[in-house]
């Protein structure tokens, strides 16, 4: 059975929840639910798109932060450079090519730090990508780059906003928290100056620097973002989850990713590019996925996961435990990645 640890935990339910799918659909309604289906249940029927669903794609494999629980402070990436433009046109006019739904700048490094990345989201808008994606550390955001962003169209916008205060403070090394808050209320006061309904703004919180109270962490950013989220932490420093050995990544089904140079990645989650499927300069989007991305599928299917470097290193293939917590005086559960050692999350939190 191809399975799907959740590791991301939205805060904002019910109607909000409701509301922010029909503003990232705005337009195009019945393709964003549509992929939405696909993007949920194709996994799990086995069956493959004709194109992935989502491309991850590394604008700049640089990152100007020291972030302590970021996977960068202990690996080799094997590449630090800004993705050419000829390049990006090159997968972009693909992409459009075969009616890709999600174009994502994330990965490894940080996006907004290219200095043509509002050129870069232009341009996929214009060649009739539906949602452009930017994930970043909100650090570089100025008005200037907000305003490009909201008249090239940009679709969504996902800050990572670990905790608040010190704890902030300790994680995402060197910001400040004041500083990027009022990075936040300036993107949303930039998007009501100019009378725009998107990006969505969503930030996301790593679990333990928000864990002793998440209802203030929800209280402060609900009231200045359309959505709120938080994710598990993985530990990159000593590598001691325990791996499911039945586990099947329905990751597989859904995405691509593609890095700074090029390479061609199974998923965003192979940071030392150990398993490369090809690059895009040589071989298409779509001969990767068809013949390559089929392979590790059926490996997956046939219970040889682990036989992959980069699946045995994956977070997303651990052992996981639900937890029950409590928060806007409702239950909610939290999958806890199983370790074989204490590991009490990053910043503060380190014993």
């Amino acid at each position: 059975m191809i399975k799907q640890n959740k590791l991301q935990f939205d805060m904002d339910t019910g109607w909000q929840s409701i509301m922010n799918h029909f503003r990232r659909g705005k337009g195009h309604l019945m393709a964003y639910f549509w992929n939405r289906f696909q993007w949920d249940y194709y996994h799990r029927m086995k069956i493959v798109p004709k194109f992935p669903l989502n491309v991850d794609i590394e604008s700049s494999s640089k990152c100007n932060l020291k972030c302590e629980h970021c996977f960068r402070q202990y690996m080799d990436m094997n590449e630090y450079d800004f993705m050419p433009m000829e390049l990006y046109r090159k997968i972009v006019d693909e992409c459009a090519k075969y009616k890709l739904y999600t174009l994502k700048f994330s990965m490894r490094g940080e996006p907004t730090l290219h200095p043509g990345i509002v050129e870069m989201v232009d341009y996929a808008k214009k060649r009739g990508i539906k949602e452009v994606w930017v994930n970043t550390h909100g650090g570089q955001l100025t008005e200037k780059m907000v305003e490009g962003f909201i008249k090239a169209g940009l679709d969504c916008l996902t800050v990572s906003f670990d905790g608040l205060g010190e704890m902030y403070e300790s994680i995402r090394i060197p910001l400040k928290y004041e500083n990027n808050l009022k990075n936040l209320k300036m993107l949303m006061d930039t998007r009501n100056k100019l009378k725009a309904k998107k990006p969505i703004l969503k930030v996301q919180s790593l679990w333990s620097a928000i864990r002793d109270n998440p209802e203030e962490y929800l209280n402060v950013m609900g009231s200045i973002v359309d959505k709120v989220s938080y994710n598990l932490d993985f530990d990159y420093e000593n590598i001691h989850f325990r791996p499911d050995p039945d586990y099947v990544c329905y990751r597989l089904w859904q995405r691509l990713a593609i890095t700074s140079r090029g390479d061609v990645l199974k998923c965003p989650s192979d940071f030392e590019k150990d398993e490369i499927l090809g690059n895009v300069s040589d071989k298409t989007i779509k001969a990767i996925w068809d013949t390559r991305q089929e392979e590790e599928r059926q490996k997956h299917l046939n219970g040889e996961r682990l036989d992959s470097i980069a699946c045995r290193k994956c977070h997303h293939g651990a052992l996981v435990k639900e937890d029950d917590k409590v928060y806007s005086g409702k239950h909610h559960t939290v999958n806890e990645i199983t370790y074989e050692g204490n590991f009490e999350g990053h910043g503060l939190n380190r014993k």
